[in-house]
C-alpha cells in the first residue's frame, strides 16, 4: 500500500511541476534581471505583476509542503519565494523613495525653473478677473443660465446666498479642476487655448466673487473660498504655466529641433501637472473639513494665510540645498 501512495504522490508532484514550472521560470528570470541590472532594467508592466507572482509562489510553496513533496522542490520554491519577497519590498521602497524625491525636490525645482510661465498664467487669470469686475455684461455672461439672477431678486432665492454655500463651493472646485487640466492640454494649440481657458476662468471666478460679495459680504465669502482656494488657484496657475511652456516650445524651440523641444517641455509639464493634482487633493480635503466647519470667519482667513505662507516656503525654498550642491 505504501509504495502505491508514494507513486501517486510522485505522479501528482510531476503533474504539479509541469503545470507551474513556466510561471516559476518567468519569475526566476525577472529576479535574475533585477539582481544583475537593477529594477529599472525591467519593463514597468513586468514589475507590476511581481507582487502577484510572489503571492502565487508562496501559495505553491504552502501547497507542496502540505502534500509532502520532495525536499528538492520545497527548497527550490522556498528560495524562489525568498528572492521574490526581497525584490517586491525593495521595489515598493524604491517607489516610495521616488515619490518622496518628487515631492521634496523634483516638483518644487521644476516649478522654480519654469516660474515665469506660471506667473504669466496667473496674470492672465487676474486679467480675466479684472474684466469681469469692471464689465457687468461680461460678468453676467460668465454664469450658466441657472446661476444668473436679476439684481432685484431676493437674496434667499439666489444660489449664491449664504443658505447654499455647498453649491458655490462645489461649483468652484469642479470648475477649477476641469479648467486646470484643460489649460495644460491647451498647450498643443501653441498656447492659445491655454490663454483662453485662463482668461475665461478668471472671468468666471471674478463674477462669482462679485455677486457673492454683494450677497454674503466679503468676510463670509472669502472665509468660504480662501481656505482651499489659495491652494486650488495655485494649482490652476501651475497647470496653465505648464500649457504655456509647451506652447512656447512649439513657437520658439530655440537651438533644439521642434520635436525635441516639445518633448522636453512636455516632460516638465507633466511633472508640474502631477504636483498640481496633488494640490487639488489637498484643497479638496481642506474644503471637506475646514470650509464647512463652524469656525469663525476670521479664523478661516488666518488658516488661508497660513496655507499661503506654507506654499511660498514649499515652492520657493524646499530642495534648494540639493540644487546648490548640483550646480
Amino acid at each position: 500500500m505504501l509504495p502505491l501512495i508514494w507513486y501517486n504522490r510522485l505522479v501528482d508532484e510531476r503533474s504539479f511541476v509541469e503545470q507551474k514550472q513556466e510561471s516559476w521560470k518567468r519569475l526566476s528570470e525577472t529576479l535574475d534581471q533585477i539582481r544583475d541590472h537593477g529594477a529599472k532594467s525591467v519593463p514597468s508592466e513586468q514589475l507590476q505583476t511581481l507582487a502577484a507572482q510572489y503571492r502565487a509562489v508562496v501559495s505553491d510553496l504552502s501547497f507542496v509542503r502540505t502534500q509532502g513533496a520532495s525536499d528538492g522542490l520545497v527548497r527550490y520554491l522556498n528560495e524562489l519565494a525568498g528572492r521574490a519577497h526581497g525584490a517586491v519590498y525593495a521595489s515598493r521602497s524604491a517607489k516610495l523613495s521616488g515619490a518622496f524625491n518628487f515631492l521634496v525636490r523634483e516638483f518644487p525645482e521644476i516649478f522654480r525653473r519654469t516660474f515665469n510661465y506660471t506667473l504669466v498664467a496667473a496674470l492672465l487669470f487676474f486679467l480675466g478677473w479684472g474684466l469681469s469686475a469692471t464689465n457687468p455684461e461680461i460678468r453676467d455672461s460668465a454664469f450658466p443660465g441657472t446661476m444668473q439672477q436679476p439684481s432685484r431678486q431676493s437674496q434667499t432665492d439666489s444660489p449664491l446666498a449664504d443658505s447654499d454655500p455647498a453649491f458655490l463651493s462645489s461649483f468652484i472646485v469642479t470648475n477649477n479642476i476641469r479648467e486646470g487640466i484643460m489649460a495644460f492640454i491647451g498647450g498643443i494649440t501653441v498656447g492659445l487655448f491655454t490663454i483662453y481657458v485662463l482668461l475665461k476662468n478668471g472671468v468666471v471666478i471674478g463674477a462669482v466673487a462679485s455677486k457673492a460679495n454683494a450677497v454674503m459680504g466679503p468676510v463670509k465669502f472669502w472665509s468660504l473660498i480662501l481656505p482651499h482656494g489659495v491652494i486650488e488657484l495655485t494649482a490652476i496657475f501651475i497647470c496653465g504655466g505648464a500649457g504655456l511652456l509647451i506652447g512656447a516650445a512649439i513657437v520658439a524651440p530655440g537651438n533644439l529641433r521642434r520635436a525635441d523641444a516639445v518633448r522636453q517641455a512636455a516632460t516638465k509639464g507633466i511633472r508640474l501637472v502631477a504636483g498640481a493634482l496633488l494640490f487639488f487633493v489637498v484643497a479638496g480635503t481642506i474644503e471637506g473639513f475646514i470650509t464647512p466647519s463652524r469656525l469663525p470667519g476670521w479664523s478661516k482667513l488666518v488658516f488661508a494665510g497660513v496655507t499661503a505662507i506654507a506654499l511660498i516656503i514649499y515652492l520657493g525654498f524646499v530642495g534648494r540645498r540639493s540644487e546648490a550642491a548640483e550646480s
